[in-house]
């Protein structure tokens, strides 16, 4: 069986890439399985960064634009799985897998949303297009995803992996224009899920098309990648494919010409169109049905509880961790208010002096305003006994797993829980991998993080600051080691069941009568 599986954010190296990734790296035992990006990814140091395996896969870079557009591509799988937030790509497999870490909002507003953007697309159109569109005709090629701009000599080159729709001769083939003497490194096209024939003479593709009545067909068009030269006047830095001759021809990219041959459908027929959706907690599963009426199968994230273990032998130091990449943004960790929350009951004598908290986690630069967030936390932190650790080496984080006393985790904290439900912890991996190290956890209690801990038996929940100062003070009091004890020896147990080393008989069971 062919398997591929989609993902926009695997560069981010996140929980639901390292899901994402280790279901994969299960099905690859027995399926063909190729990894869907948009965007380069090294796929080395995304396999060493989260400790999997991907040498049974291949990787294809899908044109980086809207999802739905991207629909005609799932053709070519038996089983196409799409693990991205928000996304909103009908499958057209046979078989298909939703991976739902948290179900988006599908409200009016939306919506309304999706229709200005579709708006000012549409005013984004070139003077070629506009002068094109004047024309009654149906579009004759329409450009769909992977084209580059039109050229002012009206050539347009396409990206080493295209989608584009060609009207169907009366001989039931298509014909391509190239451009004279420009590169031509087809190396297959498909149509439907199906590998067409095709030849190529200096001006010309042909293209025999698979049965079908319509009008037009979309094409996905894989070029080997053009040898341009990098220095001098004519540099390109784009990954090239294919340069088509638009100059007697009718050749669009306007998202009306696209509706008219890949017609849009809606977020929710879209959702509805999979064969199964995948929830990675109950709390998750809850939203689905609440927010998108559908069912869902539970597959809770798999945890590394052989690398995260709890070694009795290593002494506990006086000190709190917390574990969460620093960004800004409505899900964010939650780190000026844990920071803030330390320094007020240190103040306050909770917290005996000689404790400290550290905050670890990966540092994301993409933006300004994570960088603002970074430089924020450090000025609230500077002078106090807190260590903020960026981007630490993996056998340093469980170092620190092994030898922190306390585990605390906040996101959410402080959130409306009913208006905003995605700002909190669906799942909670680095709470259970504390757990499996034996850190005590005092987590917020709300949604994922509650599935995990239960109170006063594997740790503690708090649902304000008075509640976790009163946790934190038990915690730290200088005879609490028995109870400590008790609680590590609990967390650590509780969470066997969602060890990796089982997760591959859980990903079968989940994907009964899809994969299996």
């Amino acid at each position: 069986m062919k398997i591929g599986i989609y993902n926009r954010y695997w560069n981010t190296y996140g929980g639901g890439e390292n899901y994402t990734g280790t279901v994969a790296q299960i099905l690859s035992l027995d399926h063909d399985v190729e990894l869907i990006s948009v965007e380069p990814v090294d796929w080395n140091h995304l396999q060493a960064r989260l400790r999997l395996d991907f040498s049974r896969c291949t990787t294809t870079c899908w044109p980086n634009v809207p999802c739905e557009r991207l629909s005609p591509l799932t053709s070519e799988y038996d089983l196409f799985i799409n693990s991205t937030y928000g996304s909103s790509i009908r499958p057209q497999s046979r078989l298909s897998a939703m991976i739902c870490y948290f179900p988006h909002q599908l409200s009016s507003r939306s919506r309304l949303k999706s229709i200005v953007k579709a708006v000012i697309k549409k005013t984004r159109s070139t003077a070629f297009e506009i002068r094109q569109s004047l024309n009654k005709r149906l579009p004759q090629f329409v450009a769909i995803a992977g084209a580059f701009h039109l050229e002012p000599n009206n050539c347009v080159w396409l990206d080493t992996n295209a989608l584009v729709a060609l009207p169907v001769q009366k001989t039931g083939t298509a014909q391509i224009p190239l451009w004279p003497k420009a590169y031509c490194g087809v190396r297959k096209v498909t149509i439907d899920g199906v590998q067409c024939d095709f030849q190529v003479s200096e001006l010309m593709i042909s293209i025999t098309l698979p049965p079908g009545n319509d009008s037009h067909r979309i094409a996905h068009i894989e070029s080997v990648p053009a040898k341009i030269d990098q220095e001098g006047p004519f540099s390109d830095g784009r990954s090239l494919g294919i340069c088509i001759d638009a100059r007697e021809i009718l050749w669009m990219s306007a998202p009306r010409a696209v509706e008219q041959v890949l017609p849009p459908v809606t977020p929710i027929a879209a959702l509805a169109a999979y064969s199964r959706i995948i929830s990675i907690s109950n709390f998750t599963s809850e939203w689905i049905a609440n927010r998108w009426q559908l069912e869902s199968t539970e597959l809770q994230p798999p945890i590394d509880t052989d690398s995260f273990n709890y070694d009795s032998q290593k002494p506990r130091a006086r000190f709190i961790l917390s574990v969460g990449r620093f960004f800004a943004g409505g899900h964010n960790k939650k780190h000026r208010e844990m920071a803030e929350a330390f320094i007020k009951m240190r103040k306050e004598g909770c917290i005996p002096d000689d404790w400290r908290l550290v905050l670890v986690g990966a540092r994301h630069q993409e933006h300004q305003i994570h960088l603002d967030y970074f430089a924020d936390l450090q000025k609230i932190c500077e002078g106090h006994p807190i260590d903020i650790k960026a981007d630490l080496p993996f056998a340093q984080l469980v170092e620190h797993y092994q030898t922190a006393t306390i585990y605390w985790h906040a996101a959410g904290w402080g959130e409306n829980h009913s208006d905003f439900p995605e700002r909190l912890e669906h799942f909670g991996m680095t709470t259970c991998e504390a757990m499996a190290c034996g850190c005590v956890p005092v987590v917020i209690n709300a949604a994922g993080q509650k599935e995990i801990v239960n109170d006063g038996k594997n740790g503690y929940v708090f649902d304000d600051y008075d509640t976790l100062a009163l946790h934190i003070k038990e915690l730290t009091d200088p005879l609490a080691e028995p109870k400590l004890q008790e609680l590590r020896l609990n967390a650590r147990e509780s969470v066997l069941k969602y060890a990796r080393s089982d997760f591959q008989a859980r990903v079968i069971k989940a994907f009964d009568g899809l994969a299996y």
